[in-house]
């Protein structure tokens, strides 16, 4: 007996959608440890990742962009 029932697309919590989501990128050559509210997320050096645009409010993710550590595209 399987753990997980098999989902079809039209039951998933959340559909894929581009335009709903921002872009991180690491822009040094160091990794970024962030504290989010769901806790640790390592950003690798030179990596790009999609994340929620809540993340943009955060303070140290703030800090980051005002550094030129990181950038955020939408």
């Amino acid at each position: 007996m399987p753990l997980l029932k098999p989902r079809k697309p039209s039951q998933l919590e959340r559909d894929w959608d581009p335009t709903h989501f921002i872009t991180v990128h690491n822009k040094t050559e160091h990794n970024i440890l962030l504290e989010l509210p769901t806790g640790y997320f390592r950003l690798d050096a030179g990596r790009t990742f999609r994340m929620m645009p809540d993340i943009a409010e955060i303070a140290q993710v703030k800090d980051l962009v005002a550094a030129g550590q990181v950038e955020i595209r939408r």
